[in-house]
C-alpha cells in the first residue's frame, strides 16, 4: 500500500507557526461540536490509510469487527482464518504496541485476497491511531506500520459562572464535560471542589482543542486557567521552556512564577462529596459513643479509584481492623497518608513500593466499620492526625530564575486571552 504523498511545510501567515499538511483528512466519528469560537493555532497532518471507497454494495472482502473482553490477538487471528500466518503478524505488530494493550470493543478490520484467505489485518487502536500489518508485495513478508490520522490544533478561550456545580457551568458554556476534569487536576491543590465551590465562582480558561476532519475530538493542553470565588482566585499557566518543542513536557506556575503543585493535593479522590468532616467530638454511627473523628470520609461508590496524594512510598497495605483494608503511604520523614475502607488495592500495591502523585493505590470499597462505601482519609504530621483541609502544604520548586523573563512575557499574553473570558463578566475583576 502506497503512503500518500510527502508532507508540506508551511508557515502561517498570521502567527508564523509551522503548519504541516498532507492530503487526507479521514472521516471521523461523529463527535459533538464545540459552539464557543476557536482561534487558529497549529495543524499537525500526517499521513492515514484512506478507507476504501463506499460504492453502496457490501463488500465482502472486508472484515470489520471488534474485540471481545476476553479475547486475545492471537484467537482473534486464528478465528479470522490467518492460520499458520497469526504468529507472524503478532509478532511484526508488537514490535510498534503492545498487544496486551488491546480493549474489549476496539475495531479490527481484515481484508481479504482475491483466493479469499486474509491479505492484511488493521488494529484501531483510536479514532486517531491505527496499525496495519499486511504482506510485502516483493517477499511476501508480513510487516506492520503506524498510521496516524490527519489532527488540526486549535486554541479557544471559554469561561463561565457557577450557579449550581462547576460541572453544569462548563455544559452550559458549550464545553464537553471533559474539561470539568482538567480544571479540578489544575487546582487540585488550592481548590477542594467539593466543598469550596459556591454560586456566583468564576472559571476562564485559554486551552487546546483537536479537531478531525472540522469536528471536535478532544482537549489538549490547558494553556491558561483562572478559577475565583470565596476561597480565593487562582491561575495557573503552563510552561515548558522558551523555545521548547511542543512535545516537551511542561509545568504550571501562578502569575508570579510559583509553582501551582504542592508536595500534597487537598483530595485524593475527583466528583465524590464528604459524608464526614474532621471532628475531634463526632457520635460513631457504628460504636454509639462520642469518639473523635481524625480524618475526612468521602462517600463514592465502590471501586471508585483512590489517588496517592502525594509521592510517596507504601508503608503497609492489608487488613487493619475497623479501617478495614488500607494504605498507609510515607510522605518523607514527617509526613504520611492514610487510605482506609478500601475494596481492593491497585494492582502492585505492597510495602516499599514508590508511588507518584497522582497514582491509583485502591478502590473506594466499605470494609471494615463502615456503614455505607466510602473513603476514610488520614492526614498525619509525625503520626498525628491533622485536618488535611485546613492545613497549609508547601509548594514545589518554583520557575528558575533564567526562565523568569521569558515565561513572564508569556504570561502576559496569556493573560490578554484570559481576560476576555469568552463574554464572561466578573464583578470586580480586572
Amino acid at each position: 500500500m502506497a503512503l500518500a504523498s510527502p508532507p508540506v511545510i508551511l508557515a502561517s501567515a498570521k502567527t508564523g507557526i509551522p503548519v504541516i499538511r498532507v492530503p487526507f483528512a479521514p472521516p471521523p466519528e461523529p463527535m459533538p461540536a464545540t459552539p464557543r469560537g476557536t482561534t487558529p493555532h497549529a495543524a499537525f497532518q500526517v499521513p492515514f490509510a484512506p478507507p476504501p471507497e463506499d460504492d453502496g454494495e457490501a463488500h465482502e472482502d472486508l472484515v470489520e469487527k471488534k474485540f471481545g473482553n476476553a479475547d486475545t490477538l492471537g484467537q482473534v487471528l486464528a478465528r479470522e482464518g490467518f492460520g499458520p500466518a497469526g504468529p507472524q503478524v503478532v509478532a511484526v505488530l508488537a514490535k510498534l504496541v503492545d498487544p496486551r494493550s488491546i480493549r474489549g470493543g476496539q475495531k479490527y478490520l481484515v481484508h481479504l485476497g482475491d483466493d479469499g484467505t486474509p491479505a492484511s489485518f488493521e488494529y484501531q487502536a483510536s479514532a486517531i491511531l491505527r496499525y496495519l500489518v499486511e504482506k510485502d508485495e516483493e517477499g511476501g513478508a508480513w510487516k506492520a506500520r503506524k498510521l496516524e490520522a490527519a489532527v488540526e490544533l486549535k486554541t479557544a478561550e471559554s469561561g463561565g459562572v457557577v450557579e449550581s456545580s462547576l460541572y453544569e457551568s462548563v455544559q452550559k458554556a458549550g464545553e464537553s464535560t471533559a474539561l470539568v476534569s482538567l480544571l479540578v487536576e489544575l487546582f487540585a491543590w488550592d481548590v477542594n471542589f467539593y466543598t469550596d465551590t459556591h454560586p456566583g465562582d468564576h472559571w476562564k480558561v485559554v486551552v487546546e482543542k483537536q479537531f478531525l476532519g472540522g469536528q471536535f475530538y478532544k482537549y489538549g493542553r490547558v494553556l491558561a486557567a483562572e478559577y475565583g470565588g470565596k476561597t480565593g482566585t487562582f491561575r495557573a499557566f503552563y510552561w515548558n521552556g522558551k523555545g521548547a518543542p511542543r512535545d516537551k513536557p511542561g509545568k504550571y506556575y501562578d502569575e508570579h512564577g510559583l509553582a501551582n503543585s504542592k508536595t500534597m493535593l487537598k483530595t485524593p479522590l475527583r466528583f465524590v462529596r464528604i459524608s464526614s468532616k474532621f471532628d475531634r467530638k463526632r457520635f460513631h454511627p457504628i460504636l454509639h459513643v462520642e469518639k473523635a473523628h481524625l480524618g475526612i470520609d468521602y462517600a463514592a461508590p465502590t471501586g471508585t479509584p483512590v489517588h496517592a496524594a502525594g509521592d510517596g512510598t507504601v508503608a503497609s497495605a492489608g487488613r487493619e481492623n475497623g479501617y478495614g483494608n488500607a494504605v498507609v503511604l510515607k510522605h518523607g520523614a514527617a509526613y504520611s497518608t492514610v487510605y482506609a475502607h478500601l475494596s481492593r488495592f491497585a494492582s502492585g500495591i505492597k510495602p516499599g513500593m514508590r508511588v507518584a502523585q497522582g497514582d491509583v493505590i485502591g478502590y473506594v470499597g466499605q470494609t471494615g466499620w463502615a456503614t455505607g462505601p466510602h473513603l476514610h482519609y488520614e492526614f498525619r504530621v509525625n503520626n498525628e492526625q491533622r485536618n488535611p483541609m485546613t492545613i497549609a502544604l508547601p509548594a514545589a520548586q518554583p520557575l528558575p530564575a533564567a526562565e523568569r523573563a521569558a515565561y513572564l512575557e508569556r504570561v502576559e499574553l496569556l493573560s490578554a486571552q484570559l481576560a476576555l473570558g469568552h463574554g464572561v463578566t466578573i464583578a470586580g475583576a480586572q
